[in-house]
C-alpha cells in the first residue's frame, strides 16, 4: 500500500504539471493531466470507503450505460469528456492541496479560548476566510483544536460555524470546487462579476449564523457561551499571498485563466515558504515527501469528479438523441432561479451538487445560456446545497470526524436555507437587471 500511495502521489503530482502546460500551451492536451488522474485513482482506489467505491461505481455505470444508449442510436460518445470532463476541479483540489504543508493555524498559542459573541465571528470569518483557500481541511484544523480546548464535543453552535463558516465560501471563492465546476460547465463565464456576486450573499450566510448561534438570540441558558477558537488573522498572510498572486499573475497574463494562475501558485507558493522561511534545504525534502505520502490523501474527490465525468458523458449521449429537447428556450434570471431550486432540491435528496451541475450544464449547453448568469447559479447551487445535504461530503466528513449525524445538520439548517435561496434568487435578477 505504502508503494501504491507513493506512486499515485508522484502521478497526481504530475497531473498537476500537465494541467498547466495544458492551460498554458493549447498545444498542449488536457487529456494527458486526465490521463494521470485515472491512473492514480486505479492505484488510491482501495483506499476508498465501501460506500465511496459504490458511489463512484454508480454514476460511472450509470455514464457508460447512457454512452451504449447513444451509440445504439447513432451518438458517438464523448471520449475526452471521459478522460478529462472534470480535470479543472481535479487539477485545482490537487493543487490547493500542497497549501496543507504551510497553513499552520492561527492562534496556536496558550491563550484561553475566546468565549461569547465575539468569539463567533473571529472563529466564523476565520474557517471562513481560511477554507477559501485551502478549502475543507480548515474545518477540521480548527475542529479538532475546538474539540481539544473547548470541550469533548464539538456541539450544535460550533459545529454550524465551522460548516456553514466554509460553505459559504464557494459562493465567492475562486479556490473552491465549485468555481471550477461553474468555469467548466459555463464557459466563457465572467469570473470577476460571478465573485462580486456572491461575496454579498456569503456576507449575508455569515450574519445569520452569528444571529443563530449567539447565546442569547439563540435562547441558550445564561453562562453558556460560545466557545470559539482564538483566531488571529494577522496569520492569514497566506491566503492572502496567494490570492495576491493569482489575481496580479492573471492582470499581467490574462490568457492564462484563473484556474491555471491557482494550479501553478499554490504548489510554487508552497514550495518557496518551506524554502525560504520554514525548511531551508529541507523543504524540497519535506515537498517531496508530501507528494508521496499525503498527495493521496483526496482520493474520495478524485474519484467523484472522475465518475462524474462519465456521468456526464453519458448524459451528453443520450441528450444527444433528444432531438434537441430543452426545458427552456431561454436561460434568463426566472429560469436561473428554477434551476437553483433544483440544484438545492437535488442535493436535499442525496445528489452532490458536483453531479447536478454536471448534468444540468451538460444538458443546457446547446441552449448557450448566459455564461456568467450560469456560473453563478451553479456557485449558488453549490453554497446553498452542501448545507442542504445530507450526504455531502463535508456532513459526511464531520459524521466521521465528531460523531454528527448528517441529518442533524439538515435539520439545523431548516430556516437558513429558505433564506439564502430567497436571497439568491433576488442576486441573480440583480445581476441580469444590472448586466442588461
Amino acid at each position: 500500500m505504502p508503494h501504491r500511495n507513493a506512486v499515485a502521489g508522484i502521478l497526481l503530482a504530475a497531473m498537476v504539471v500537465m494541467t498547466v502546460l495544458a492551460g498554458i500551451d493549447r498545444h498542449v492536451s488536457v487529456l494527458w493531466a486526465g490521463a494521470l488522474a485515472w491512473a492514480a485513482a486505479a492505484l488510491l482506489w482501495r483506499r476508498l470507503r465501501r460506500q465511496q467505491r459504490h458511489q463512484a461505481r454508480w454514476l460511472a455505470g450509470i455514464g457508460v450505460l447512457g454512452m451504449l444508449i447513444g451509440a445504439i442510436g447513432g451518438a458517438r460518445p464523448n471520449l475526452s469528456l471521459v478522460v478529462a470532463g472534470n480535470q479543472s476541479l481535479i487539477g485545482l483540489l490537487t493543487a490547493v492541496a500542497f497549501l496543507k504543508l504551510v497553513a499552520t493555524v492561527p492562534g496556536e498559542g496558550e491563550e484561553p479560548p475566546p468565549r461569547g459573541q465575539g468569539a463567533v465571528w473571529r472563529t466564523l470569518l476565520g474557517v471562513h476566510l481560511f477554507g477559501a483557500v485551502i478549502n475543507m481541511s480548515s474545518v477540521f484544523l480548527l475542529g479538532d483544536r475546538m474539540v481539544n480546548r473547548g470541550g469533548r464535543r464539538l456541539g450544535r453552535r460550533r459545529a454550524l460555524v465551522l460548516s456553514r463558516g466554509f460553505a459559504t465560501g464557494a459562493f465567492w471563492s475562486p479556490f473552491f470546487a465549485a468555481m471550477a465546476a461553474a468555469v467548466t460547465y459555463a464557459p466563457g463565464a465572467q469570473v470577476p462579476i460571478v465573485v462580486l456576486t456572491g461575496l454579498p450573499l456569503a456576507a449575508f450566510g455569515l450574519w445569520l449564523t452569528a444571529r443563530e448561534v449567539d447565546e442569547q438570540r439563540a435562547g441558550n441558558a445564561p453562562g453558556a457561551p460560545f466557545i470559539g477558537y482564538p483566531m488571529r488573522f494577522s496569520t492569514l498572510w497566506l491566503p492572502c499571498l496567494l490570492v495576491t498572486l493569482v489575481l496580479v499573475g492573471h492582470t499581467l497574463l490574462p490568457q492564462w485563466s484563473i484556474l491555471t494562475w491557482i494550479c501553478l501558485g499554490a504548489p510554487l507558493l508552497t514550495l518557496l515558504v518551506l524554502l525560504l522561511l520554514r525548511k531551508g534545504r529541507g523543504g524540497p525534502v519535506q515537498f517531496g515527501h508530501y507528494i508521496t505520502q499525503r498527495l493521496g490523501d483526496g482520493a474520495s474527490e478524485l474519484t467523484l469528479f472522475l465518475a462524474a465525468g462519465v456521468l456526464a458523458a453519458g448524459i451528453a449521449s443520450v441528450l444527444s438523441l433528444a432531438a434537441g429537447y430543452l426545458p427552456f428556450t431561454e436561460f434568463g434570471p426566472a429560469q436561473a432561479s428554477m434551476l437553483l431550486l433544483v440544484i438545492v432540491g437535488a442535493a436535499f435528496v442525496g445528489v452532490h451538487p458536483v453531479i447536478a451541475v454536471t448534468v444540468c450544464g451538460t444538458w443546457l449547453a446547446p441552449l448557450h445560456p448566459e455564461p456568467t448568469l450560469l456560473a453563478a447559479t451553479f456557485t449558488m447551487g453549490w453554497a446553498i446545497g452542501v448545507p442542504a445535504g445530507p450526504l455531502s461530503g463535508l456532513h459526511l466528513a464531520m459524521q466521521g470526524r465528531y460523531g454528527i449525524s448528517p441529518y442533524a445538520f439538515q435539520r439545523w439548517n431548516g430556516r437558513y436555507i429558505p433564506q439564502l435561496l430567497l436571497a439568491s434568487i433576488i442576486a441573480l435578477h440583480l445581476q441580469a437587471w444590472i448586466r442588461h
